[in-house]
């Protein structure tokens, strides 16, 4: 049973005429993931609107109702998980499979791709050749933080051979494509041991392969996903799945800072 909490504060230096943020803040419910309770609270706005989008995620959109210079977003709540080695199972949403072997803004191939692309095995047996992408991915890119950013795309992230877990899904998501899987996003928490680096807030893929269905792979940590993952949301690259995001109609500038804790 896991116990976290998911803290978005947003500072403004000139209170913001409207604003609205959409939260992918809730986990998703599976076989091997049980949300026991969860609430979401904001100060400084209000959830006008809660609904399901095309990928199936629970998403929440909150609006500013009075010119505040801070809004507060807390998420927090009980999760159960279970080890199912990485299998998720069926599809899970109604979008054809198909749409999930394009390229995304995020998802671009590349000259630097290429050179990761040329060290891949044949595809001969479809589980393994995605294990030994993810270790190729983390061989040519290692993981190093403050070196790219949310915008960052798989090409460039290939280019300056260093990133983060987000950076290692986007080339991971671009390859496979290229090799005629669907693949997708996800966006989440884990409760890793201290001296990974990799806790709290993370990112990884699922790849489907017939027979099996959606099969996970966190490529930061050369695993795939266990007890130790929970899930919040799904998409095609980063910006379907990202937990927060906003925008906002005034004067002046903004920060975000974000707190999360696994326990």
């Amino acid at each position: 049973m896991f116990k976290i909490e998911h803290i978005t504060q947003y500072s403004f230096s000139e209170a913001p005429v409207h604003s609205v943020q959409r939260l992918n803040l809730t986990p998703l419910h599976s076989d091997s993931q049980n949300v026991q309770n969860w609430q979401i609270t904001i100060d400084g706005a209000e959830i006008v609107l809660s609904s399901r989008d095309h990928h199936g995620n629970l998403f929440h959109l909150a609006a500013q109702q009075t010119k505040t210079s801070e809004i507060k977003i807390s998420a927090s709540g009980e999760v159960k998980t279970t080890d199912s080695f990485g299998v998720v199972g069926p599809h899970d949403n109604l979008l054809p499979l198909e749409l999930f072997r394009h390229e995304t803004r995020l998802c671009k191939f590349g000259p630097h791709m290429r050179q990761i692309e040329a060290v891949l095995p044949k595809k001969t047996d479809e589980l393994g050749f995605l294990h030994e992408t993810s270790a190729a991915i983390l061989d040519k890119v290692k993981y190093e933080k403050a070196q790219t950013t949310v915008e960052t795309d798989a090409e460039n992230a290939a280019a300056l051979g260093v990133g983060v877990c987000q950076d290692h899904v986007h080339i991971f998501l671009t390859l496979v494509r290229r090799q005629g899987f669907a693949a997708r996003y996800v966006s989440g928490y884990l409760m890793g041991p201290a001296e990974s680096g990799h806790q709290a807030t993370h990112a990884w893929a699922e790849a489907y392969i017939d027979g099996l269905g959606w099969v996970g792979f966190d490529i930061s940590n050369g695993i795939s996903p266990d007890q130790n993952y929970v899930k919040l949301a799904t998409g095609f690259d980063y910006a379907d799945a990202q937990p927060v995001s906003g925008m906002r109609y005034g004067e002046g500038t903004e920060a975000m800072s974000t707190l999360v804790s696994v326990q």
